[in-house]
């Protein structure tokens, strides 16, 4: 261990190699300045509703009998032919209890690290090494682990995306993942190889600044906030039947009188296209039904976060969701939003602010002049109608803001501040441009952010590169399947990590003519940049599958934060319905729309210091105060201009953070710089890909080995004969 390092022991390490952590805390306590730390992780299977048992290393169920209070029942050992012969509720202790993962109060395997969900939060301070050393405990499935929102500098292969940066990490087999914590702010940690990210494995990721900037307001406490829309099956079950093209049977396919439609945001484009179950804040919610008004079981506990009156506490929000958005607020309390994506904007107030999966937003609020009592802090979906444009109510997560000295244990009877002509509610990072007319909800878009570092975005230079990407849903025009693509390609994972096979001998060809334009192809597709240059990326959400059907997508882009200059919108009539995508792609007749450009003229070919975006026929690009981020969303039928320095040379992920759109397809490479100037991994790095060989290959060693065989045979002839002799 390095000096000045400190090893951080998350779990308690039992006689069959199993690891306990205690409980999720819910704020942060910032631990020793040190060089390094180092934390110890076991990946393995769980169940919710479950206490473990150390002695036996085992798991029995359990059942609420009351709020927060837990009891398990046996089958009677001595009537081993009646398993419904169950012995009486057994309250089980406070301290046994808090080894029961509650989720939504029913039971549900799901995958973890240490048992634990969210799983282990990790606090560091910027800029210090840090280790983690991950064991696979699973049966049969791989892992990697993926730290979003550190940029990796030098170290690509530690970037956890498997097969891309790493083979993954087989059952049985440990990975010490090692980088810098170059970037403070809120980030997190996930799963990044198939669905396991929504099946528990992620958790916080907080770089701490010993003088961050500009000043803040002293915080009586800094609050975790994991949102999660938690599902009742596994999601590989429910990845694949969105790939089979069967959400409608999201209720199950022996339901015959229930189908599932995709819902509506309030632009009329869709929102997910699988049901909302459950809305879990830090690993703990409550199954609602009858559009949300009612609870299946109001025993569940509920998240708290416990204040005094009279100061300011800092919330750190992330989304770790499947699919849906989240609208953010608590009751009766003003926002003030100061970062995102662990970048720091200027002060904002704000009623409210919408979170996609991936995302964070910090804002913090005071407690100065607030009625003693518990408010509700909510998390609401973005649904407005059902398929027919029928209302529907949103579903939510909820948490308890819980001031000292009100009642312990009772749901909030608080409601969310009225948005009306005299008092205005300012939504922060819509999707869509703005609210309809009359809502009295002003949306203020992730582009109209200001950074409050007072830093600007790249100006154009001679080493300049522009790029077009449309994230959207393409497919086979003879059948009418819509896959989830990027610029017409659904990506296939190379078969062994590019960062690793230099040669890129793993590589899934993309052919030119069969891929891109109005063609859908296969393939391992990648875009290269060359290190040096200011690239500017315009995401869109166009064609067929984009703009005239399809949802918006919050986009990840792997080894940078970029500054996020411009965002276009659809064109919208009077209620604020989607008519037609942007007219500021030239789609040029093609359906697909797929690597385009802009329409000459629309944006000028220099920048600008001040906002010329007033409409006129030629605008400039702002490059004053840009926020940063790393994730954006892309909205149906629009787009996003990005840009930054290409200064981190490797293989980067650049995907949908909808992870059953990932895992479909809709993701893609950028291969920065040349193999010669991209970090080589570490000695003993592990290299994996697939193998194959002929007919006559076989027959050769085929041939080799029974040489071998009558070789060994005539030695011991001629040996026992000798001996014969002798």
């Amino acid at each position: 261990m390095a000096p000045g390092s400190w090893m951080v022991f998350l779990c308690v390490f039992l006689p069959l190699g199993v690891a306990v952590t205690p409980p999720f805390m819910n704020y942060i306590r910032p631990p020793p300045k040190q060089d390094e730390y180092d934390f110890y992780w076991h990946v393995g299977y769980w169940e919710t509703m479950f206490e473990y048992d150390e002695e036996r290393d085992a798991g029995r169920p359990v059942q609420l009998t009351g709020l927060n209070r837990f009891g398990r029942r046996e089958t009677n050992r001595d009537d081993p032919n009646n398993c419904n012969n169950l012995t009486p509720l057994i309250l089980i202790t406070a301290e046994e209890s808090r080894t029961v993962v509650v989720a939504d109060g029913f039971h549900r395997k799901l995958i973890a690290v240490n048992r634990t969900l969210p799983g282990p939060t990790i606090v560091v301070w910027k800029n210090a090494q840090v280790a983690v050393h991950v064991t696979n405990k699973l049966i049969q499935e791989g892992i990697s682990i993926h730290w979003h929102g550190i940029t990796q500098h030098n170290t690509p292969w530690m970037d956890g995306v498997g097969g891309v940066s790493q083979c993954p990490i087989n059952p049985g087999e440990s990975f010490t993942y090692r980088f810098n914590a170059t970037e403070g702010g809120t980030h997190w940690w996930h799963a990044h190889l198939g669905t396991f990210r929504t099946d528990g494995l992620y958790g916080a990721l907080i770089v701490l600044e010993e003088d961050e900037q500009p000043r803040l307001p002293a915080f009586s406490r800094e609050f975790i906030v994991l949102l999660h829309d938690w599902q009742r099956e596994e999601s590989l079950d429910i990845a694949l039947r969105v790939n089979w093209e069967a959400s409608r049977f999201s209720y199950g396919y022996d339901n015959n009188s229930q189908c599932y439609y995709n819902k509506r945001q309030h632009d009329g484009t869709e929102i997910a296209p699988i049901p909302f179950v459950s809305g879990l804040i830090n690993g703990k919610g409550r199954r609602y039904y009858n559009d949300g008004l009612e609870s299946e079981n109001q025993n569940v506990p509920l998240e708290t976060f416990e204040v005094h009156s009279g100061v300011n506490y800092r919330f750190r929000v992330i989304s770790a969701a499947m699919s849906y958005a989240f609208r953010v607020s608590i009751d009766r309390h003003e926002l003030t939003m100061i970062a995102t994506d662990g970048n720091r904007i200027k002060d904002l107030k704000a009623e409210s602010f919408i979170i996609n999966t991936g995302e964070r937003f910090d804002f913090y609020i005071s407690t100065k002049n607030k009625p003693v009592q518990n408010y509700w802090l909510r998390a609401e979906t973005l649904e407005d109608t059902d398929i027919y444009g029928t209302a529907v109510r949103p579903h939510s997560a909820k948490a308890i803001l819980h001031y000292r000295g009100a009642p312990v244990d009772s749901d909030p009877a608080t409601t969310r501040r009225p948005c009306d002509a005299s008092n205005d509610c300012t939504v922060v990072n819509c999707p869509f441009e703005n609210y309809p007319p009359g809502s009295y909800k002003t949306c203020m878009n992730v582009h109209e952010l200001r950074s409050a570092l007072n830093e600007d975005a790249p100006r154009r230079e001679s080493k300049w590169e522009e790029h077009f990407i449309n994230f959207h849903f393409s497919g086979n025009e003879l059948n009418g399947a819509q896959r989830s693509s990027v610029n017409g390609h659904r990506f296939i994972p190379p078969r062994s990590p590019p960062t690793v096979d230099r040669k890129g001998a793993g590589l899934t060809p993309c052919v030119d003519k069969d891929c891109g334009g109005e063609n859908f192809c296969e393939c391992s597709y990648y875009i290269s940049i060359n290190t040096g240059n200011v690239v500017q990326l315009v995401l869109y959400n166009m064609g067929s599958g984009g703009g005239e059907n399809g949802t918006a997508h919050p986009v990840h882009m792997h080894g940078h934060h970029f500054y996020v200059l411009h965002m276009g919108f659809p064109e919208y009539n009077s209620n604020g319905k989607f008519v037609t995508q942007n007219t500021d792609i030239d789609c040029g007749g093609s359906e697909r729309c797929n690597s385009r450009g802009f329409v000459d003229g629309v944006w000028a070919d220099t920048d600008s210091d001040t906002d010329t975006d007033n409409g006129t026929a030629t605008r400039t690009f702002n490059l004053t105060n840009r926020p940063k981020k790393d994730t954006v969303i892309v909205p149906v039928g629009g787009y996003v201009v990005i840009r930054f320095v290409a200064d981190n040379p490797g293989w980067w992920f650049m995907h949908c953070h909808i992870e059953i759109h990932q895992v479909e397809g809709m993701a893609m490479m950028i291969k920065e710089g040349t193999e010669g100037q991209m970090n080589p991994p570490p000695p003993g790095f592990p290299t994996c890909g697939s193998f194959d060989w002929s007919y006559k290959d076989f027959k050769k060693i085929s041939k080799a080995a029974s040489l071998r065989s009558s070789m060994w045979l005539d030695l011991l002839v001629t040996a026992g004969a000798l001996w014969l002799l002798l």
